[in-house]
C-alpha cells in the first residue's frame, strides 16, 4: 500500500516542555519575563515573533520531505488559514492542512477564500473538516447546536460547498443553507476543490466521513482497533459508491532515538515532568468536558491509579500512550529506536493506513530527525530520494 508522510504546526506554542513551560519557545507560557530567550516574550511589532518560528519549522519539514503539515484549529491557539496563508510564500511545495469547522464561515466564504488560495499556492490547501469535541468549546466560541446536528450542518455545508465550485449558478435550499444561482466564475473556477479530511469515531462522524471525506483520519490505538475502525468506515463509504475512494490517516507523535532505550529515556522524561506537575490529575479534572469518545486504552487508562508507572501506558510494543495522561495531545508516540519505530509505521500501513501524521518535541529538531532516520526508509532505494515530497493525491471526483 502506497505510504505519505505529513508533520504538525504548533499553533498554540512548542511543547519540548510540558504546555506552558517557560522553558518552552513562543509566548504561548504561563508568566512572561522568565522564558529562555528564545522567541519567548515578543511583543506586537517585534522584528521576529512566533510565526518566524512556525516558518523555521514548515520549512524543516518541507525540506526533510514532508508532503505537509496538520495545522490545528482550536481557540487556545493560531488561526490555521491565516498562518497557512503567511506560510505558503516561504515554501515551495508544502501542504497546509487547515482545521475549521463549518460554524466558522458560510459555505461561500470558504469556496471563495479555498479558491483564492489555491490559485495563489498552486493548489496547496487540504481541508480537515471538525465538528467539535468538547459541548464546552462550542459553547466558548458561540455554537450551540447539538453534536450530532453538527454533522448535518456539515453534510450541508459540503454540498453546498460541492455546488458552487462546480457550478457558475448553483441553488440550494436546506436545513442550515440556502443559496439561490451562486458559483464559482472566471480564474476562480480554475483551482480545484481541497482534499476533504475528517476525523471522529461517534456514529454520526463515520457516517459524515464515509460520505464525504478523502481522508478520514484517526488517532492511535491497537492495530487491531484501528483495522475494525477501517472496516467500519469503508463499508459506510461503500454504500456511497466511495469504497475505493476514501483512504485513511493516522495522527501519532514520534518520540525515537538511536536506541531503544534512549527513546524510553526522553519518554519518561515527559512523563515524569508531567506526573510532578500534576498534569494528570489536571486532565483527570477535566474529563468531563470532553464529549468525544473515550479510546479503549483511555478507559483503560481511568481507572489506573493517578501513580501508574511510565511502562503501564504502553497499549502496543512501541506505542505509548502517556502524552495523553499528562494532557499532550493527541496522546500516543511511538516509542523506539528508528527500527523499532519504521516497524510499527508499517504495521500499521499494512492494515490500512497510507498518511502518516508524524511529529516530536521540539517540532524543529524533531522535523530533521524524523526527516533524516525514518522516512528514508520508505524511499525508492533506486532512487534513494525524489525531488519532491510525496503529496496527497486529489480523488476522481474532487473530494
Amino acid at each position: 500500500m502506497s505510504i505519505e508522510f505529513y508533520s504538525r504546526l504548533p499553533l498554540h506554542g512548542e511543547t519540548q516542555y510540558l504546555p506552558g513551560d517557560n522553558r518552552n519557545r513562543g509566548d504561548w507560557n504561563r508568566a512572561q519575563g522568565q522564558g529562555t530567550g528564545a522567541l519567548s516574550n515578543f511583543r506586537v511589532g517585534d522584528t521576529f515573533n512566533y510565526i518566524d518560528y512556525l516558518s523555521q519549522v514548515a520549512r524543516a519539514t518541507e525540506i526533510n520531505g514532508f508532503g505537509g503539515v496538520l495545522m490545528v484549529n482550536a481557540p487556545s491557539g493560531e488561526e490555521p488559514w491565516t498562518v497557512a496563508s503567511l506560510l505558503a510564500r516561504e515554501t515551495r511545495s508544502l501542504k497546509f492542512i487547515t482545521a475549521f469547522q463549518p460554524y466558522h464561515f458560510t459555505p461561500w466564504n470558504a469556496v471563495q477564500m479555498a479558491a483564492t488560495y489555491q490559485r495563489a499556492t498552486g493548489n496547496r490547501l487540504v481541508w480537515n473538516i471538525i465538528n467539535g469535541g468538547s459541548e464546552v468549546i462550542q459553547r466558548q466560541v458561540g455554537d450551540y447546536v447539538p453534536h450530532d446536528e453538527r454533522y448535518e450542518r456539515a453534510d450541508e455545508f459540503l454540498q453546498v460547498v460541492k455546488g458552487y465550485w462546480n457550478s457558475e449558478s448553483f441553488s440550494f435550499e436546506g436545513k442550515y443553507y440556502r443559496s439561490e444561482n451562486g458559483g464559482l466564475r472566471g480564474p476562480l473556477a480554475k483551482a480545484e476543490l481541497p482534499l476533504i479530511c475528517t476525523a471522529g469515531s461517534s456514529e454520526a462522524a463515520r457516517e459524515f466521513g464515509a460520505k464525504h471525506a478523502d481522508y478520514y483520519l484517526m488517532r492511535a490505538e491497537r492495530p487491531d482497533e484501528i483495522a475494525n475502525l477501517i472496516a467500519d468506515v469503508r463499508a459506510r463509504a461503500e454504500r456511497y459508491g466511495r469504497a475505493g475512494e476514501i483512504r485513511f490517516g493516522l495522527s501519532i507523535d514520534v518520540i525515537t532515538r538511536e536506541t531503544e532505550a534512549l527513546a524510553f529515556q526522553e519518554a519518561k522524561r515527559f512523563f515524569d515532568e508531567g506526573i510532578a506537575a500534576g498534569a494528570d490529575r489536571a486532565v483527570a479534572a477535566h474529563a468531563g468536558l470532553r464529549s468525544a469518545r473515550r479510546l479503549s486504552h483511555e478507559n483503560e487508562f481511568a481507572q489506573q491509579a493517578l501513580s501508574a508507572n511510565f511502562e503501564d501506558f504502553f497499549i502496543y510494543p512501541n506505542v505509548w500512550g502517556g502524552l495523553g495522561h499528562i494532557g499532550i495531545p493527541p496522546g500516543c508516540a511511538l516509542v523506539g529506536s528508528y527500527e523499532s519505530v519504521v516497524g510499527r509505521i508499517r504495521e500499521y500501513n499494512e492494515i490500512g493506513i497510507s498518511l502518516f501524521f508524524l511529529a516530536g518535541y521540539p517540532h524543529l529538531e524533531e522535523a530533521y530527525r524524523i526527516g533524516e532516520h525514518i522516512l528514508p526508509r520508505f524511499r525508492d532505494p533506486i532512487h534513494h530520494r525524489s525531488t519532491a515530497p510525496v503529496t496527497l493525491v486529489a480523488s476522481a471526483n474532487g473530494g
